[in-house]
């Protein structure tokens, strides 16, 4: 919980306890959507004991965790019957050997700082049997804050998306069941409240029925439309807070990060030694190509002049010199070029004639793709796989439209040169020469001492499901340790507890490449606030490690 908030309620626990009590339960009539009659329901955060007498009195055996020791005081003083009803804890950090059938968190959400979220879900999720139900209450909307989200009085009050909050929930093994909005009980004006009922699964997959049926309605003359959804997939898993969510159940795509996608997809395509067609008219000679072949050859021959005649090799310094603004003029200028023409067949091609109409559309204002927040969803749960499949209709479609022109060009020959990983140990060393400029170097999960002979150079998210060489997640670990992780998840706990060593590694690459560093979390947090990334970019980490051991069922891994 804040600090500030924390004092606020300490402070003013007389005041406080009088309001709450003074209105009825505005979650009462949502107990019996959420909770099977008698189940056992912790209220946690529950303040002046007022929802958790309302559980009592519906035949509920409830229970309750209240943060502020003054407010949990003041509960037994007026109800000496809820004594051995009602404890101490703070969420995120509630421990606790019971199960529950409910857990109750109403307006205590938004009081707990970003970096502590996804712990909070983490907990609330734990607390829970198999089947049991949250029942969350959250605020909508406030007109009377700061710029850092504070009330007059000084309380934490974070933005809470309701969609947002749904993804994150669906993302840890949550199945979402039931959403309404509700008056502020208390009858403040410009305050209003969100209503969402989660019920904890243990189903792994999703049903993927609306991805389909756009991908049906692909009159398939190009491969456009698979690239455009696999970029979504790719920014859905690496970069998923990149989006800004909007009213109305949107989320807006920057159309440069998908620019960047097909960028590095189209490449090895365009770059390959026979011709691997994109769309029923570009064959070799073609009068009318993609539209951005040209520029893309151009800028693959450049730099294959420039950083290494091997265009593997080149596209990965090439990618390098880009991070650290290094590119020759030419090169920057052609990149320039090739990006424009890139952003004008998204917006122009798969966008503009979706099948699905207002499913996704460009905010040229904005410079957005809008994409309906249901499939943003599905992308964000289940990309993993649907990427893959995405690549074999590309390398089906790639045979279909070769088929007149050169028979030899079939899927088999194409597939390599859509999942090119373009040497990731390229990119590695520039983390490991950056590590060598380390004073005290010891490993992150261990805190043993290691030299560059002991060092490996750890992908904290697995590469081989995330494919992701951002500094921020190349780490020194000992090799021994590494030995041990390997393609393992680190558990949320084990994060918490190498927080400290992980965000000082973090700083450390920031001063050491701070043009490499901030160019990777800008595209991967859609901004880079200097007062607050540490933070934002922890919760990122935690948030991907979460959803592969509770979403995706990948291994989990403990340090010792």
């Amino acid at each position: 919980m804040d600090y500030k908030t924390e004092q606020f309620y300490h402070n003013n626990v007389n005041d406080v306890f009088a309001q709450y009590e003074a209105v009825k339960s505005p979650v009462a009539q949502h107990f019996p959507l959420a909770f099977r009659a008698g189940a056992k329901v912790l209220d946690i955060g529950c303040g002046s004991g007022r929802d958790l007498k309302a559980l009592l009195d519906e035949g509920y055996d409830a229970f309750g965790i209240e943060p502020v020791e003054a407010l949990r005081l003041k509960i037994i003083e007026h109800s000496p019957h809820l004594n051995d009803r009602v404890s101490s804890g703070v969420l995120p950090g509630i421990k606790s050997v019971e199960k529950y059938d409910g857990v109750l968190c109403s307006a205590v959400l938004m009081h707990i700082p970003l970096g502590q979220q996804l712990e909070a879900f983490i907990d609330l999720r734990n607390l829970l049997k198999i089947g049991g139900r949250l029942l969350l209450s959250l605020p909508e909307s406030r007109n009377d804050l700061d710029d850092d989200f504070r009330d007059p009085d000084g309380r934490l009050f974070l933005p809470m998306d309701p969609q947002r909050i749904r993804l994150i929930a669906e993302q840890i093994g949550f199945t979402f069941l039931s959403q309404a909005t509700t008056a502020d009980s208390l009858g403040r004006s410009g305050l209003s409240w969100n209503v969402l009922i989660f019920e904890k699964s243990s189903e792994s997959t999703r049903p993927l029925d609306r991805v389909e049926s756009v991908l049906k309605n692909d009159r398939k003359v190009a491969t456009y439309k698979l690239a455009l959804m696999r970029a979504f997939c790719d920014i859905a898993e690496r970069d998923e807070n990149a989006v800004e969510w909007f009213p109305k159940g949107y989320v807006g795509m920057p159309v440069a990060a998908l620019a960047e996608c097909w960028l590095a997809y189209y490449w090895p395509l365009v770059a390959a030694p026979v011709h691997i067609p994109q769309s029923t008219t570009d064959y070799s000679d073609s009068a009318r190509p993609i539209s951005f072949r040209s520029h893309l050859s151009l800028l693959n021959q450049q730099c294959c002049a420039y950083f290494d005649p091997h265009s593997e090799i080149a596209h990965t310094l090439f990618v390098l010199a880009w991070k650290k603004g290094t590119l020759s003029n030419d090169i920057a200028r052609q990149l320039k070029i090739t990006l424009t023409a890139i952003r004008t067949a998204i917006v122009s091609g798969p966008v503009k004639y979706s099948a699905q109409g207002e499913m996704f559309w460009y905010d040229n204002e904005k410079k957005l793709v809008m994409l309906d927040v249901d499939l943003w969803r599905e992308f964000c749960l289940s990309g993993h796989w649907i990427r893959d499949s995405l690549i074999l209709r590309w390398a089906n479609l790639c045979e279909h439209f070769a088929k007149k022109f050169d028979p030899s060009v079939d899927r088999g020959l194409t597939l390599p040169y859509l999942v090119k990983e373009n040497l990731p140990e390229k990119e590695q060393s520039i983390a490991r020469r950056m590590y060598e400029e380390h004073d005290d170097l010891t490993c992150v999960w261990s805190d043993k001492s290691i030299t560059l002979a002991t060092m490996d150079v750890d992908h904290a998210l697995p590469f081989s499901l995330w494919r992701n060489n951002d500094l921020w997640n190349l780490l020194p670990a000992a090799s021994a340790v590494n030995n041990q992780k390997r393609d393992k998840i680190p558990t949320p706990e084990l994060l918490r507890k190498r927080k400290e060593v992980i965000v000082d590694l973090w700083r450390f690459a920031n001063r050491v490449e701070p043009k490499v560093f901030s160019f990777e979390v800008e595209r991967t947090l859609g901004k880079f606030r200097k007062v607050s990334w540490e933070e934002e970019l922890f919760q990122y980490l935690s948030e991907r490690a979460a959803a592969a051991i509770y979403r995706r069922g990948e291994t989990a891994w403990e340090y010792g």
